[in-house]
């Protein structure tokens, strides 16, 4: 993990604890400092062997899902702090405005897993989240009222989107 994301981690922490909306201030500082690296036709690097791109029309889980595939990826997985941070960044440089990005994460049992079926292991839940609010909330937006955290959300409900894929 490099250097610069386990300080903004601490970071984040830190600030959590003692100010309201850290993740905000604390995402569009770092996003600043950190370069876009481009893999070609609006992709960005969010790890050495994955780009990922923004996409703001709004679709279901399913149908962003879809889409993802179409493009030979998948919702990203935001499996690493480096993955979600730089993932987050992609989504404050398209689009200022805090808003709701569906990633691959879909409850599966009790829990949560990504699209390969692994375990979430970097979970970034806004606090009291995951809540299945109304038993029908199975897919998870990153984002949520603070750059960064997640939600579980209606899978119906329309959002912007990130895919990844492997390059």
């Amino acid at each position: 993990m490099h250097l610069t994301v386990v300080t903004v981690v601490l970071l984040v922490g830190i600030l959590n604890a003692v100010t309201a909306h850290p993740h905000t201030k604390i995402a569009q500082i770092f996003c600043k400092a950190i370069k876009d690296v481009p893999c070609g036709d609006g992709w960005s690097r969010i790890d050495a062997d994955f780009c990922a791109k923004f996409f703001q029309t709004p679709k279901s889980f399913d149908d962003a899902q879809k889409h993802c595939i179409s493009l030979g990826g998948e919702l990203v997985p935001m499996k690493t702090p480096e993955q979600s941070w730089k993932g987050t960044c992609i989504t404050i440089r398209a689009n200022p405005e805090i808003q709701s990005v569906w990633i691959g994460l879909q409850r599966s049992g009790e829990g949560f897993t990504h699209a390969d079926g692994s375990g979430v292991t970097n979970a970034q839940w806004y606090p009291g989240q995951p809540d299945n609010f109304g038993g029908h909330e199975n897919c998870v937006e990153n984002n949520h009222k603070e750059w960064g955290l997640w939600n579980d959300d209606n899978c119906a409900d329309k959002n912007a989107f990130m895919c990844s894929k492997k390059m």
